[in-house]
């Protein structure tokens, strides 16, 4: 038993030793130059890596991996709000459409299905629509905003979309006249969110500023709908009719939503 003792006794004294050796030496690494300090890291970088692994495995087994899990857990919640803000938002604005249309008393007038816009194309001046057969559309049938603003008519229907064509799209043409004014004339697409008032007598008063409505000649849209204003008269001696192009009312980068007029409120 003697024995014993006196080996660990020995054993502790060398481990003493051996400490006191290496902390020296660690400090005396200040003395020497940069390379050789290079050399010592670069020697101890493999033991750190082991010691950081096995302390980050001990970390983990006493909660590391629960927290990681609950912070996963937490971001997953953090998305899903997020989401359910953002369909919030487009509740609201579609309220906002909504107040805004009954304001004008759109549904005085007509029986109308909101369609939100799932589609723009621009160079083609066509719309698409998140609505369609299920919820009575058909070809044919005008959209507006709800400002009461002509937006196009319906040419394609699907199950649950529908595709509208622009008023300003070149083959759109309808009737249409000059507010508060005998003035009468046919509204062409040019493209590109461009229209032209066409076939307008030479001796009709036309006037910058004067605003362009629809007329219910033809039976493509309701009688007084909004189209827009003349920002250009053209006249050419030889033609018998003058033109004059159209800033339209409607504007796509700023429209998320539009009415579909299914039938005249007879109500």
């Amino acid at each position: 038993r003697g024995y014993n003792i006196k080996m660990q006794e020995l054993f502790t004294k060398r481990r003493l030793v051996i400490g006191t050796i290496v902390v020296l030496f660690v400090l005396s690494l200040n003395l020497f130059s940069s390379e050789a300090r290079g050399l010592f890291s670069s020697m101890s970088v493999p033991s750190q890596t082991i010691l950081w692994d096995v302390g980050d495995k001990i970390s983990t087994f006493f909660g590391g991996g629960t927290l990681k899990k609950r912070v996963e857990s937490l971001e997953s919640k953090n998305f899903a709000l997020r989401a359910q803000l953002i369909e919030l938002q487009d509740i609201k604005s579609e309220n906002e459409d909504l107040r805004q249309a009954l304001k004008l008393d759109v549904d005085k007038d007509f029986l109308v299905v909101m369609g939100d816009i799932i589609g723009k194309s621009i160079s083609e001046d066509t719309i698409i629509l998140r609505v369609g057969r299920e919820k009575g559309v058909e070809k044919g049938m005008p959209v507006i905003t709800p400002g009461r603003v002509v937006v196009g008519r319906v040419i394609e229907v699907f199950g649950q979309s529908s595709k509208v064509q622009l008023i300003s799209n070149k083959k759109s043409s309808s009737d249409a006249k000059v507010s508060e004014k005998e003035i009468t004339g046919i509204i062409r697409g040019e493209g590109g969110q461009k229209l032209l008032l066409d076939l307008v007598p030479q001796e009709d008063d036309l006037t910058m500023g004067d605003i362009i409505i629809t007329s219910s000649l033809g039976g493509i849209f309701p009688e007084n709908l909004l189209i827009g204003e003349i920002v250009e008269i053209v006249k050419t001696g030889a033609d018998p009719f003058q033109k004059a192009r159209v800033n339209p009312y409607f504007d796509l980068r700023s429209i998320d939503t539009v009415f579909i007029i299914t039938a005249l409120n007879e109500a």
